[in-house]
C-alpha cells in the first residue's frame, strides 16, 4: 500500500508540474483520489460517484480562473512583446505597465465572471421557482 501511495504522489507531482490551468490540476487530484478509492475495493460504485462530484466541483471552481488566465495572459504576452525599445532607464516601464495591466485585467475578469455565474444561478432558480409556482396553480 505504501508503494502505491508513493507512486500516486509522484504521478500527481509530475502531472501538476506540467499542468498549469486550474481545471487540469484539480482533475488530476480527482483522478488520483479515484484511483486510491478503486484500489481499496471496499466502496464499489461509490468511487465513480465521488469522482463525478469532484470533477464537477473542479469545473465550477475553475471556470473563471482558467478563462481569465487565458484572456489576461494573452493580453500580458502581447503587451510585453510590444516593447521593442532597448533596455535602459525606460526599459523597465513597459514591464511595470504590463504587470499593472495584468493585475487590473485579472481583477476585472474575475469579478465579471463571478457575477455572470451568480446571475446564471439566480436566473436558474427564478426559472425553477416560476415552474414550481405554475405547477401549484
Amino acid at each position: 500500500m505504501n508503494t502505491f501511495a508513493a507512486i500516486a504522489v509522484i504521478a500527481m507531482l509530475a502531472y501538476t508540474v506540467n499542468a498549469t490551468p486550474c481545471t487540469d490540476i484539480c482533475n488530476a487530484q480527482c483522478t488520483i483520489q479515484k484511483q486510491s478509492c478503486d484500489f481499496t475495493e471496499i466502496f464499489g460504485n461509490l468511487c465513480d460517484t465521488i469522482n463525478g462530484v469532484c470533477t464537477q466541483a473542479c469545473t465550477a471552481a475553475c471556470a473563471c480562473a482558467d478563462s481569465c488566465a487565458e484572456q489576461c495572459g494573452g493580453e500580458y504576452a502581447t503587451c510585453k512583446s510590444g516593447d521593442s525599445s532597448p533596455a535602459g532607464p525606460l526599459g523597465g516601464l513597459n514591464v511595470l505597465s504590463c504587470g499593472f495591466n495584468l493585475s487590473v485585467c485579472s481583477a476585472t475578469c474575475q469579478l465579471k465572471c463571478n457575477f455572470n455565474l451568480l446571475a446564471g444561478v439566480v436566473n436558474s432558480l427564478g426559472g425553477a421557482g416560476a415552474a414550481a409556482q405554475a405547477s401549484i396553480e
